[in-house]
């Protein structure tokens, strides 16, 4: 159904003053995850960089791990190297890495500064003064965009200043750019179409899982290498970064994020606010399923997040898991990935177990991210006012806490196990030894680490609850990338063994380390134990 405009009559102000102002606000909201972000994409180029020049320091030596790409199994996941320099090679085995945590924060940031200031009643305030929606819209996209552009430009001059080839530098950070502000675009357009947050994250990321799904099936042979054009995830697969620069490639991403942020432009116009142009008709009658309590209203808002997370770690398990007697065929033609899988204690008998022990712990960081967003919704339900109606009824205010860390952990094995499954399924299709009981180890034995990090976002809930997400996920990240660098640079055992992924056994090869993992639970009661007591006595939104 479509809605009248409210604020139709108002004018757009001449000075455009208002819009200024709308911006300036939106960088402020912004600059914390922009910060956070940009210093752990950076740092993730500049050491990944370091090691592979560390690991392939010849050509020959490059020349080998590239032809990994031609094996139908792995180009489905990372597609085939635009060439064999250092730079190319990053991108192939990281650059989707960097589009995808690019593209969630993208989706998570845009929807919270569109559609979580109306739901919060912001906009009516802002729109009640001379401010016209569409300068509104229009100045949010355009800090919105800044920030997009300003990552992608950092991670064009970190693989410059790393030493790779300037123009694949330049063409890898205008690509990563053009993604982000087609997400931007995307979640605009649908902030505009839907009346809820919840609905447009949901849409949104599904539509993620499916770009990633699509590039998959693109990659997976060279007579399907053009449906790359229709997932902005394969748009780099066409664009050659570090290769033959195909430089009209970026209109692709230029011409989309235009298109659809115009398309939201167009429909903020004909909506009102806190509503969206179409309302889905209800045929069903409304359920009180999961609204017994706050813990069961916090399950049942993840749980359209929830499936998507489910749906992604399926497919990227079942991936690596058919993957695996393609690694077992390669390591036999490379000696140098045998010295780096030696220093992560890894023999050549348990190569199996080993690599599947490696995409646990990336699964591990994925439900740290995971668990740091689900912290950050319990913050946006704070921010949002909600809390303060419940709270003025008889819940305790660690009772309401306590829901939301419940369903993150239980989000965590969920997930968990859902991987672990996919996992074997895959070997299994694949005709690889793997158990199913190894499967599952590998994926729940980063569980302690992920702990870890819900503690941190907790305490981060109750002393600096604006820090939520933005710093549990870049201090994640860029503590994994100290243990997956650290060791094969030589780096001092005492600042690798800051990072919490360093205290992980390779399980399935090794058994589970009971004592780290005490030692990591608790940490991670401690840090929640600061944030419960902090939040009883702060007053609700924060600093």
């Amino acid at each position: 159904m479509l809605m009248e405009p409210r604020h139709r009559a108002v004018a757009p102000p001449a000075d455009g003053e208002p819009a200024r102002a709308v911006a300036r606000l939106g960088v402020l909201l912004l600059r914390r995850g922009v910060v956070a972000l940009l210093v752990g994409l950076v740092a993730y180029v500049v050491l990944e960089v370091e090691v592979f020049e560390a690991t392939y320091p010849t050509q020959a030596s490059r020349d080998l791990v590239a032809r990994l790409g031609e094996d139908p199994a792995v180009r489905m996941l990372s597609g085939v190297p635009a060439g064999t320099s250092i730079g190319a090679l990053v991108v192939w085995d990281a650059g989707w890495l960097m589009q995808v945590v690019l593209g969630l924060w993208a989706v998570v940031a845009t929807a919270r500064l569109l559609r979580g200031d109306e739901e919060a009643g912001r906009t009516d305030w802002l729109l009640a003064g001379s401010a016209h929606p569409r300068r509104v819209l229009a100045a949010q996209l355009a800090a919105l965009g800044g920030a997009t552009v300003l990552v992608g430009a950092a991670v064009g001059l970190a693989f410059a200043a790393a030493g790779t080839d300037a123009a694949g530098a330049t063409a890898f950070g205008s690509l990563l750019a053009g993604f982000g502000l087609t997400q931007v675009g995307l979640v605009a357009l649908l902030s505009q179409v839907f009346g809820s947050r919840g609905r447009v994250l949901a849409v949104a990321g599904s539509a993620l899982g499916a770009a990633f799904l699509l590039r998959m099936v693109a990659n997976s042979a060279n007579g399907r290498a053009w449906l790359a054009w229709f997932t902005p995830l394969g748009w780099n697969d066409r664009l050659q970064s570090f290769g033959d620069e195909r430089w009209t490639a970026l209109l692709v991403p230029l011409g989309a994020a235009v298109v659809l942020a115009s398309a939201a432009l167009a429909l903020r116009g004909r909506r009102d606010t806190g509503a969206g142009v179409v309302r889905a008709a209800r045929r069903e009658r409304s359920t009180t399923a999961f609204l017994g309590g706050p813990t069961r209203f916090a399950a049942r808002s993840a749980a359209a997040t929830l499936a998507g997370w489910a749906v992604g770690l399926t497919a990227v398990g079942a991936t690596v898991g058919w993957m695996l007697p393609s690694l077992e065929r390669y390591l036999d033609e490379d000696p140098a990935y045998l010295e780096m899988l030696a220093v992560l204690g890894i023999a050549r008998e348990d190569v199996t177990g080993g690599f599947v022990s490696m995409m646990g712990v990336i699964t591990g960081l994925a439900l740290c991210l995971r668990v740091a967003w689900r912290v950050g919704a319990a913050r946006s339900e704070e921010d949002s006012g909600r809390l303060e109606q419940l709270l003025v009824r008889p819940v305790p205010r660690w009772h309401w806490l306590a829901g939301h860390v419940v369903v993150a952990v239980v989000d965590a094995v969920v997930l968990s196990a859902v991987a672990g499954a996919a996992t074997w399924l895959g070997a299994t299709a694949a005709g690889a030894g793997l158990d199913a009981a190894d499967a599952f180890a590998a994926m729940a034995n980063p569980l302690p680490v992920v702990a870890v990090f819900l503690g941190l976002a907790v305490a981060l809930q109750g002393l600096a609850p604006r820090f939520v997400v933005g710093v549990t996920a870049s201090v994640a990240m860029l503590l994994y990338v100290l243990e997956l660098v650290g060791p094969p640079l030589a780096w001092p055992d005492l600042l690798v063994a800051v990072s919490p992924f360093h205290h992980l056994a390779l399980v399935p090869v090794d058994p589970f380390g009971v004592a780290a993992a005490l030692g990591m639970l608790g940490v991670a009661l401690a840090l929640g134990a600061v944030g419960f007591a902090a939040f009883a006595r702060r007053d609700l939104v924060g600093a």
